[in-house]
């Protein structure tokens, strides 16, 4: 398969996208198409790709607050912004 050696498909990902194709049709058999089988089984791969090879993260990473991305609510520009 040329999917495979493009994405450097590991059996074992290759088996779980088999698997996500399986659990979708199983569940939703109104799905299987001739021409959505394909898709269906890139869409696996790539889900199967981003499962097994992403890190996990760790308590450490998300541990400092994102004080610029959410300032508190007790900061003196989201006062006016509050009800009297």
């Amino acid at each position: 398969m040329v999917l495979v050696q493009r994405l450097y498909l590991r059996v074992e990902e290759l088996v779980l996208a088999y698997a996500c194709v399986e659990r979708a049709l199983l569940a939703y058999p109104t799905l299987m198409r001739t021409y959505s089988v394909r898709s269906m089984l890139l869409g696996g791969c790539v889900i199967a790709c981003k499962v097994s090879r992403d890190s996990d993260v760790k308590v450490i990473d998300v541990s400092t607050p994102p004080r610029p991305c959410f300032p508190s609510y007790h900061e003196p520009s989201h006062r006016a912004l509050l009800p009297p």
